[in-house]
């Protein structure tokens, strides 16, 4: 996991980062505090580009990629910043060492491990009394082909293969995974052939879908100003490797600082990516988790006073449908109200300074923000996956990209051209 953060208006953009890098799983983990997360394409290109997630793309490092599409694209800058999404795309198509099979292996096994994960975790209603495996493994059994029938409605990225074909080529690696599960949910009642030709259908949609993306996702952040822009935009991709020679891919993030207010544009812009939760603490006034459950504490607030009500005659038990509608009416309406005042209180107040700040004061928000992120993992007790010094890229019309805040690797002095 890492932080980072975007913050721009009419001023410039600047972008920040953490340095942690989190390898392995949750049983066996490593973390290094030295890796490079933001890359500037500049002097003669106002742009960066910035990632998280998964720091490989089919085995190759994103920082050789962006290399690559540097030395690529020359010194010629190009008129906007969504030309250089386009451009980076078309280079990354051309590069022969992303069509990998053993990588594109790697990719379904990593499918596959993401349904693994989702049956096992199945949650269920138990039975009166007691415990019993019966109604874990029940839910699960009713759990897949639900899946099935949801991933079969999912759009494709490109003409999905044959499912025999997809068999033969993965289905040896897919039996790895899913036995093992099978083993541990069912105690070896020999149930995995029944459910296996599902299994390899739900695997295959969810590789081609345009919707459905694996935890081992990458996220890449291109931003900055083109050379016909006044104002700076960011965009921000999830890109979860190649099918069929296809990229998968999908813009999740456009924001464009403009002097209008039509969709994606905007005055000033605070994004956050990968660890958010205390990047929208700070600006909404409130923990995302908090927000989330302040809707069940109303509905089970009303619930006990609707109960307490009948209990004491107050209210007709015929009346139970026209309460229940007017106890949903009741929670939307609260909170409706909570959302405009957390957006009075804190977020449009946070923006309207963000508008106006100097482009110095941009970068020392922008590192703050995932140096508060950083902090709260050291108070709690969960694992550290944001640490290590903290890159500051600005970016500016005028100037281009200037390092506010960057690591070396080597001592500068001792580098020097003589």
């Amino acid at each position: 996991m890492t932080a980072e953060v975007g913050i721009l208006n009419a001023n410039g953009l600047v972008l920040a980062a953490d340095s942690a890098l989190t390898m392995g799983n949750s049983e066996q983990m490593k973390i290094f505090n030295s890796g490079n997360k933001i890359f500037s394409l500049g002097p003669t290109h106002s742009i960066a580009i910035m990632m998280f997630g998964n720091v490989l793309f089919m085995g190759i490092p994103w920082e050789i990629i962006v290399t690559g599409f540097h030395q690529k694209i020359g010194s010629r800058p190009l008129d906007k910043v969504s030309d250089y999404c386009t451009e980076f795309f078309n280079y990354l198509e051309s590069v022969d060492e992303i069509y990998s099979s053993i990588y594109t292996e790697v990719l379904i096994i990593g499918y596959a491990e993401n349904v693994s994960n989702i049956l096992e975790n199945t949650t269920y209603i138990p039975s009166p009394g007691a415990f019993t495996l019966a109604d874990y493994q029940k839910a699960v059994e009713e759990k897949i082909p639900a899946l099935l029938k949801e991933s079969e409605k999912m759009k494709s990225i490109t003409k999905k293969a044959p499912i025999k074909v997809f068999s033969d080529r993965y289905g040896e690696k897919l039996d790895e995974v899913f036995k093992e599960l099978f083993d541990t949910v069912f105690l070896g009642l020999n149930l995995y052939d029944k459910f296996k030709p599902d299994l390899y259908k739900l695997v295959r949609n969810y590789v081609y879908s345009d919707s459905y993306y694996p935890d081992t996702y990458s996220g890449l952040v291109i931003a900055g100003f083109g050379f016909d822009e006044l104002f700076p935009s960011i965009y921000q991709y999830d890109i979860a490797g190649v099918v069929d020679r296809v990229i998968k891919k999908r813009l999740t993030v456009r924001q464009i600082v403009m002097n209008d207010f039509a969709e994606d544009r905007c005055s000033s812009a605070i994004v956050p990516f990968a660890q958010q939760d205390m990047v929208h603490t700070v600006i909404n006034g409130i923990a995302p988790d908090l927000e989330a459950d302040l809707g069940e504490l109303l509905r089970a607030t009303l619930r006990k006073f609707v109960s307490e009500l009948t209990e004491k005659k107050l209210l007709k038990e015929s009346d139970a449908q026209e309460i229940n509608k007017l106890e949903a009416m009741l929670v939307e309406s609260g909170l409706d109200a909570f959302d405009n005042m957390k957006q009075e209180r804190h977020l449009t107040p946070v923006l309207m300074t963000i508008d106006s700040m100097p482009k110095e004061e941009l970068a020392l928000i922008a590192e703050t923000l995932v140096n508060i992120t950083s902090f709260k993992g050291k108070i709690s007790f969960s694992m550290e996956t944001v640490g290590g010094p903290i890159d500051v890229l600005l970016i500016t019309k005028g100037d281009g990209p200037v390092w506010v805040k960057r690591k070396n690797y080597f001592t500068p002095d001792s580098n020097r051209l003589r």
